[in-house]
């Protein structure tokens, strides 16, 4: 399935393109993740107001919703462009403005400003650590939870049964612990996070559905960036085997580097046909929502993979040197492809929906 874009959808794409393009191109990515400091694209995010999509209108933010999303995703996993702050918040902010007006004050002032994130364990699908809470003191332990390092709020969820309730934690709290994790893949800001009877302040409740609906949204976001990078690893390695010749011919014109590239693209467009169908489920509120986007995240983190290694292989030798732009995008796709679950992970989850 293939997503037909509105007309606003469409000018969003073109609109974050053409961003990317100006202000975050490789160069700029290099310059980035060389000082150890992404915080220019958090800002360039919150400048063009990316942050606040899929938070209504009304209460602060751009509006849109699950394929908005997918369209912000796949342009900046296109660019490998670092955006896990951004990501956190659009997962965040939704959850908040649904939690009544204490949350939706901090939604609304995370669409302008470092924000709320949500504190998740990034190295398996969307969850949250049980958290135990005891006179408002709460304690958790977290890695790889995305964007943490740049929160102004750390949001955590707590069940209660049905319900699941939202508590917010100062950054700056005594027994609040923050370790950023070193990546291979500098585009990504990941930390652990430890709250040790951590002052916390109780912010309002959301269905446990809601929290279902966003690890879908997350699934989905994952799966669109990794759609993104594999899409712009094919077109850099379409461009490369024209120009590079052997034997006095361009390397493309040899039949075992054409089905290569006839291979990539077959991953890329299989790949963009399941993002496409999970977020229109999520955006929809579809019964399979859930199945569709442990399908897409699943999928792509093979398909994508398996982009990332033939681009690589088809570039040579230069592919695997530092100074060649081709490294962003395929750390970015290995990233993707283990970050809120690895496609093993996933199918698990597709095993258990199905009931097999």
């Amino acid at each position: 399935m293939r997503v037909t874009l509105s007309e606003e959808q469409d000018f969003l794409r073109e609109a974050v393109a053409g961003v990317v393009a100006r202000e975050a191109s490789f160069a700029a990515v290099r310059e980035w993740t060389d000082a150890g400091d992404v915080s220019p694209a958090d800002e360039m995010a919150r400048r063009q107001g990316w942050t606040g999509i899929g938070l209504a209108e009304e209460a602060g933010g751009q509006g849109g919703g699950a394929i908005e999303l997918m369209v912000l995703a796949e342009q900046l996993g296109y660019g490998a462009v670092p955006w896990d702050p951004t990501l956190a918040g659009c997962l965040a902010l939704p959850l908040l403005a649904a939690a009544g007006p204490a949350a939706a004050e901090l939604a609304a002032a995370g669409v302008d400003g470092p924000g709320a994130i949500l504190v998740v364990d990034g190295g398996r699908p969307l969850s949250f650590p049980g958290a135990a809470v005891a006179d408002e003191l709460i304690s958790l332990t977290a890695r790889h939870v995305p964007g943490a390092a740049a929160a102004a709020h750390l949001i955590v969820a707590v069940d209660a049964g049905d319900e699941v309730e939202l508590r917010a934690v100062d950054p700056g709290a005594a027994g609040v612990e923050i370790a950023p994790l070193p990546l291979v893949d500098r585009t990504r800001s990941s930390a652990a996070v430890s709250l040790d009877r951590s002052p916390s302040t109780a912010l309002g409740t959301v269905p446990a559905t809601a929290l279902t609906a966003t690890a879908s949204l997350a699934a989905m976001a994952l799966a669109a960036d990794s759609l993104g990078a594999a899409a712009r690893l094919l077109e850099l390695t379409v461009a490369y085997v024209a120009e590079r010749r052997q034997f006095g011919v361009p390397v493309g014109s040899f039949q075992a580097v054409k089905h290569a590239a006839a291979q990539m693209l077959v991953d890329v467009e299989a790949c963009r046909s399941a993002v496409s169908y999970a977020a229109w489920a999520v955006d929809d509120g579809a019964e399979d929502a859930p199945l569709a986007a442990a399908v897409a995240k699943s999928h792509a983190a093979v398909a994508t993979s398996r982009v990332a290694d033939r681009a690589l292989f088809l570039h040579g030798a230069i592919g695997y040197t530092w100074e060649h732009d081709l490294q962003f995008l395929f750390k970015r796709v290995k990233s993707d492809a283990v970050l809120f679950g690895s496609a093993a992970a996933h199918q698990d989850q597709i095993a258990t929906i199905l009931g097999v």
